[in-house]
């Protein structure tokens, strides 16, 4: 049974499992699994563990999930306010002004989906434990690792975690509320146990959509990196101890287990990480698998999100979403490393044309889907003209489609000319009018999936992957003073990779000669921006508080998020953060 295709079981079993139900969950869970006609034990765990997988897309792949607290927290993602288009209640733009409070829409639904998250691997854990299924000390390390990585999610957000042991498990008392660093240790053991019966990636049918050991050394290596932080959430930056207890030695002791694997290599082509076909990258550890077709299609969110309405891949209702660009202050790091394979790529898959973009395109062989260039967009923008429903086609062989320049969808006569600066008509407030919503340089950065429709998407979402592997172990030498170790380890990462230019013509990254803390904190972000890691970067390197475009400076408590008010309302057992009462 592949249980890792199921996914209209996976879906069925997402809906049945709810963290604070007080029913008897397994005999409900069982009952259903019995409809599908899976009449064992064993059935019931591995389906629960599809599920659990299946989580991962709720959690990981949508905009609206963790990557939005990750992201729209930090100088890297802006979702404004564009007309009244992304208003929704202020709960977008309330992330980036930190303005957000306890009844905020986005983070509930984090704190639901991350704790429903657990449960389904929960519950997993507790069918696998007393299952004789083959292979099962395997699979029920991969819910153990699941679980570990849904509750680290939880705590790194919230610093608190409604507690239940997976292992004896009951829905019908209450939660135990671990915080802080009590369940981080949770997390750490249950992957320290789980180990030695997880596969190596390739091993006994595992792939990149599977937790395997690399992924649990990766899980481990990430812990670590920002364990100081979680040992005081409330302290400044520059006081945060990264190399107490022996941070850094297990950063670097994990990372090198991965490196050393030799199961993962750097990719060359940046931004094939990140294509539609990434699920044979060799350097993706754990990805959140996704199909475009089928009950439960994936997603295209982080990259049609970014997209104008008019950036139109096909001539149907396949749009952009015009929401989401960066701050002129997160652009300003790029000033002098515009010429890195990871800041653009000009693509050559309109019929091996470079998609020049600049008015001298005038037309580009097609083949029914128009590809857009990735990395950021600046400038005014050029696509294909399309009228009544269709592209133009050129009228002498009918087999190129005319382009032309771009206007916004909802005031056309204003040219999509994506700005470098903001200039938000208040300072403090992340909203533009109808005539302001071409402003904001734009991150297309996964490969838009045009063919499947805008909201399928079939690019693996990666969660840990070779390039972020470098970024930690860089970090963690030149914590602990090796600045010559990190170096070689960033140049590795820029001398890799590769690009096209206007001309179709391939190149690759230069080195750099030296590193401090200023350079090393650029670095990873070239590596690493738009995949919800900033959020973290910013913590660790005490910037998280600064101000800057609609962002004023922060307080120490705002590197947490509030318990939901809807949570404390049923759980009086949980008490809020500091900071929010």
């Amino acid at each position: 049974m592949n249980f890792f295709n199921i996914r209209s079981i996976c879906a069925f079993f997402s809906a049945c499992i709810i963290l604070n139900a007080c029913t008897d969950l397994e005999e409900q869970v069982i009952d259903e699994i019995m409809s599908q006609d899976i009449h064992t034990l064993e059935g019931a765990g591995i389906s629960l563990l599809a599920a659990a997988y299946d989580k991962g897309e709720k959690v990981f792949a949508e905009y609206g999930t963790t990557w939005a607290l990750q992201q729209l927290t930090t100088d890297e993602t802006v979702l404004p306010v564009r007309g009244e288009d992304w208003r929704d209640g202020g709960m977008w733009k309330a992330l980036h002004e930190f303005t957000w409070n306890a009844a905020n829409t986005k983070i509930e639904d984090n704190w639901v989906s991350l704790n429903s998250a657990i449960a389904q691997a929960a519950s997993a854990i507790d069918l696998l434990k007393d299952s004789d299924i083959a292979n099962k000390e395997m699979y029920l390390a991969e819910a153990c690792g699941l679980w570990a990585l849904y509750t680290y999610n939880l705590i790194d957000l919230f610093d608190k975690v409604p507690y239940r042991n997976p292992f004896n498990l009951s829905f019908v008392d209450a939660p135990v509320i671990k915080q802080g660093n009590e369940a981080i240790q949770l997390c750490i053991d249950m992957l320290l146990d789980a180990i030695p019966n997880l596969a190596s990636k390739g091993e006994n049918g595992t792939h990149t959509g599977r937790f395997t050991k690399e992924a649990a050394y990766a899980l481990l290596a990430k812990i670590y990196l920002n364990k100081a932080v979680y040992d005081d959430r409330f302290k400044e930056a520059s006081n945060f101890n990264f190399i107490a207890g022996g941070y850094m030695d297990k950063v670097i002791e994990y990372t090198d287990k991965i490196i050393q694997s030799g199961k993962f290599e750097l990719q060359g082509d940046y931004f094939e990480i990140f294509g539609v076909n990434n699920d044979q990258s060799p350097e993706i550890i754990f990805a959140i698998s996704q199909l475009a077709t089928g009950p439960n299609p994936g997603a295209n969110h982080i990259t049609y999100l970014s997209m104008a309405r008019n950036q139109k891949a096909n001539p149907d209702n396949n749009r952009g979403s015009n929401a989401t660009c960066i701050t002129p202050e997160y652009y300003a790091t790029w000033d002098n490393n515009r010429t890195d394979p990871r800041f653009h790529r000009y693509t050559l898959k309109n019929g091996g044309v470079p998609f020049r973009n600049d008015g001298t395109d005038g037309s580009l062989p097609y083949s029914g889907v128009f590809h857009f260039n990735r990395g950021f967009q600046e400038g005014q923008q050029w696509g294909p003209i399309i009228v009544s429903g269709k592209f133009v086609m050129d009228s002498i062989d009918n087999s190129r489609v005319l382009v032309q320049k771009l206007y916004t969808e909802k005031t056309p006569n204003l040219e999509m000319n994506f700005t470098r600066e903001l200039n938000f008509d208040n300072p403090n407030d992340a909203s533009f009018t109808q005539n302001q919503i071409n402003r904001g340089v734009r991150v297309f950065k996964q490969e838009y999936d045009a063919e499947n429709g805008r909201q399928k998407g079939s690019a693996d979402l990666p969660i840990f992957r070779l390039g972020g592997i470098y970024t930690m172990r860089a970090e963690a030498l030149f914590r602990k003073g090796d600045a010559a170790g990190a170096l070689a380890l960033i140049n590795e990462l820029r001398t890799k990779r590769w690009s096209i230019d206007i001309d179709g013509n391939k190149y690759y990254g230069t080195p750099i000669t030296s590193l401090d803390n200023q350079v090393l904190y650029n670095e990873i972000s070239y590596e690493l921006y738009w995949e919800g890691e900033r959020r973290q970067q910013m913590i660790r390197f005490g910037t998280f508080k600064n101000a800057y475009t609609a962002k004023p400076v922060s307080e120490p408590y705002r590197r947490v998020f509030p318990i939901p008010q809807s949570e404390l309302d049923v759980n009086k057992d949980i008490k809020q953060n500091a900071g929010y009462n």
